[in-house]
């Protein structure tokens, strides 16, 4: 659902007159529905012997997952994804890595809806994480509360555990703004790479 807010629009026919009117903007996704985006959430799972390793991926593209390499890289299994929203599994055919970030694309053939980029992060703003903490499908919210490493990383005050790692940070309006990959327990907080520092490979 859109709502309304006024624009000022430059008239180059009128050279010194700004107009104002009504335009439509998109809405505040997920404050409104925090289920809307579940068809965009894959848990990733990698067999480990007779165990298995799980995290969450992002879907950027049909054929693109985001997610932490931490998680599928040496494990000695083959990653495999499931999607939240219907249950059903997918096979991943290769996936690679972005720069030296721990952040790996899965390649594959995946339905669902494609999260786009958000083009600025605000220190402050609410934000979404959606994770499988000890294999279970969470959402969790909380707020972007700085910036570490020289603004490589990101500390966001919300709930996340293992299981977490590769889950997208999301903002009210549906768009990425980082992937979370670790959890700063003593802080009660997690970290995540900034979209800033995943665009470049993207």
């Amino acid at each position: 659902m859109a709502a309304e807010e006024l624009c000022l629009v430059f008239n180059p026919g009128m050279k010194s007159i700004v107009m104002l009117f009504l335009c439509a903007v998109s809405a505040s996704v997920l404050a409104d529905n925090p289920y809307a985006l579940e068809s965009s959430i894959y848990k990733v799972v990698v067999p480990v012997g007779n165990s298995s390793y799980f995290g969450t991926g992002v879907l950027l593209s049909p054929d693109k997952i985001l997610t932490n390499c931490h998680i599928v890289q040496g494990k000695g299994g083959w990653p495999k994804v499931m999607q939240r929203k219907t249950g059903d599994w997918f096979k991943v055919a290769k996936y690679y890595q972005l720069g030296e970030l721990d952040a790996c694309v899965l390649v594959g053939a995946f339905p669902g809806r494609s999260v786009a980029l958000s083009a600025k992060i605000v220190e402050g703003e609410n934000i979404w994480l959606y994770g499988y903490p000890s294999g279970i499908p969470v959402i969790g919210q909380g707020s972007v509360l700085g910036y570490a490493d020289g603004g490589k990383t990101m500390k966001l005050g919300a709930f996340c555990s293992g299981g977490s790692s590769g889950g997208p940070v999301l903002n009210a309006r549906g768009e990425l703004i980082g992937l979370n990959f670790a959890v700063y327990r003593y802080q009660k907080s997690c970290l995540a790479i900034p979209v800033s520092e995943l665009r470049p490979y993207l």
